[in-house]
């Protein structure tokens, strides 16, 4: 599995001393990380596309953008990305707060320390790690589950629908349904499990996806359907901020 993470710091040698310590720890744990590193707050600002990183592991103490600006800019177009500040002082506890950070790394951070905050990432935030593995023709394709859109079945053959491509499986829906076992796919019709996170717009008869396809609303069971999703939403409150209308 494959984990995206931005190190920014603004002095190089902690920079890469924190890489190295990501990537020890990725060879202990059968992990791959693909590590961008900023030398700055504004380039990562600048860089910031919702969902490009899994973590980021930001300075607080920058010349030109200080960490807790960079995570407010971060948090406009992220609200789900783990972040972990790495500081030298513990006196920001309200502003990590307003910014959801899920931890700090006092410097000079050790691998121990390291380790310890990517052990509780992992185990805190599994859901969204979580993969489902699919034969495709010849090949064994392991998918995050949150990368999957929706699910299309034609003619007993899957149609996944990611960011990235559509993947053919020979897998029937039930089955599928049962091994992704999420409260973020919602079955909204007997041929399709939408993932409800890139759900963008709810209309009468479909919901409006984050790239524009439509997916439908089943209509012998529209009202439920559209109640559990407006449900979701409620407990999900963030997912409104990220520009999702129920109506």
């Amino acid at each position: 599995m494959k984990i995206s993470v931005a190190v920014c710091d603004d002095l190089e040698e902690e920079r890469l001393q924190l890489i190295r310590q990501l990537q020890h720890y990725g060879r202990r744990h059968g992990l791959e990380f693909g590590i961008e590193p900023f030398a700055s707050g504004s380039a990562l600002a600048a860089a910031v596309r919702p969902g490009r990183w899994d973590i980021v592991l930001l300075d607080i103490y920058m010349p030109d953008l200080s960490g807790i600006e960079t995570a407010r800019r971060l948090r406009e177009q992220d609200s789900d990305c783990v972040l972990i500040f790495v500081t030298t002082s513990l006196e920001h506890g309200i502003a990590s707060y307003e910014v959801a950070a899920s931890d700090y790394l006092v410097k000079p951070a050790g691998q121990q320390e390291v380790d310890a905050a990517l052990d509780w990432c992992l185990r805190e935030k599994r859901e969204r790690f979580r993969t489902i593995t699919v034969r495709s023709e010849w090949d064994q394709v392991e998918i995050l589950l949150r990368n999957i859109r929706y699910i299309e079945i034609r003619r007993h053959t899957a149609f996944i629908h990611t960011g990235e491509r559509v993947i053919q499986t020979a897998r029937g829906m039930n089955a599928l349904e049962e091994e992704i076992a999420s409260s973020d796919f919602l079955r909204c019709h007997r041929s399709f499990l939408v993932n409800q996170r890139h759900i963008r717009r709810m209309e009468k008869r479909d919901f409006v996806m984050d790239n524009g396809d439509l997916v439908p609303i089943g209509s012998s069971d529209a009202a439920a359907i559209r109640q559990k999703f407006m449900d979701w939403v409620f407990l999900n409150p963030h997912m409104t901020a990220e520009g999702v209308s129920l109506f």
